[in-house]
């Protein structure tokens, strides 16, 4: 079976530190799927009448033909209620036999008339920017949402954390219009497992952690606070 990318998402999530776990939990985050010049509006007719989309694409980051990334048959999930290890078929992880991935996305606006071709604007994104898009399908709900379907070994919620910005951080994440984009993300703790496995906010050692991901252009760092918080410590144009 060949599979050839239909097209690229355009986010901005330059690395994959901090980007969403998944589809949906960040709202404000924002990408463009750009259909490949020969797909032409003809192929999005009647897309605008749906409310979201399944959007499947490759995880061209994890692996490829030039350079395979081994995986595994179980994997260590990033949650920190989650088992130590679940099999790959059991999880969303990227690191699979076949690198595909899919997510449910907002579709926000079909655009067909622009000098760049096709473009769909979606929201809810949790995908790196520069992904090869393998495929384009409706979610339709009657068929997509099955009302008693159980989360399996998923058994909480994941709690969210307070985030707090300082006075330049915020001024700075407003400008550029991703104040409540960097807010979201940060809600939800991005820190990998292995950071917040062995430490609690009882322990005076995970307070003043630092960390910082990449926001489009800017490196937005930040540190763990008491009691579930996260403040935005400042905000800089990155270094290419």
């Amino acid at each position: 079976m060949i599979v050839r990318p239909i097209g690229v998402l355009e986010t901005c999530f330059k690395e994959k530190f901090g980007v969403p776990r998944q589809s949906g939990m960040v709202p404000a985050a924002r990408g463009i799927i750009r259909l490949n010049p020969e797909l032409t509006s003809d192929t999005v007719w009647f897309l605008s009448e749906f409310s979201h989309l399944w959007v499947l694409y490759e995880f061209h980051k994890i692996q490829n033909a030039n350079h395979p990334t081994p995986w595994s048959a179980t994997i260590q999930p990033p949650r920190i209620d989650a088992p130590k290890r679940v099999g790959v078929f059991a999880s969303r992880s990227p690191h699979r036999p076949n690198p595909i991935g899919m997510s449910a996305v907002k579709i926000e606006e079909v655009r067909t008339e622009g000098a760049r071709g096709v473009e769909i604007e979606v929201s809810g994104v949790d995908i790196l920017d520069g992904t090869p898009v393998i495929d384009l399908k409706p979610y339709v709900p009657y068929a997509d949402a099955i009302l008693n379907a159980n989360s399996g070994w998923i058994r909480n919620e994941i709690e969210r954390y307070r985030v707090e910005f300082s006075e330049e951080a915020e001024v700075i994440l407003k400008g550029k219009g991703c104040f409540e984009l960097a807010r979201q993300m940060l809600e939800w703790d991005p820190r990998p497992r292995s950071q917040r496995e062995h430490v609690s906010m009882e322990d005076p050692g995970s307070v003043g952690r630092r960390f910082a991901f990449r926001l489009g252009e800017l490196d937005v760092q930040w540190e763990v606070g008491g009691e579930r918080s996260i403040r935005v410590l400042s905000v800089k144009k990155h270094c290419f």
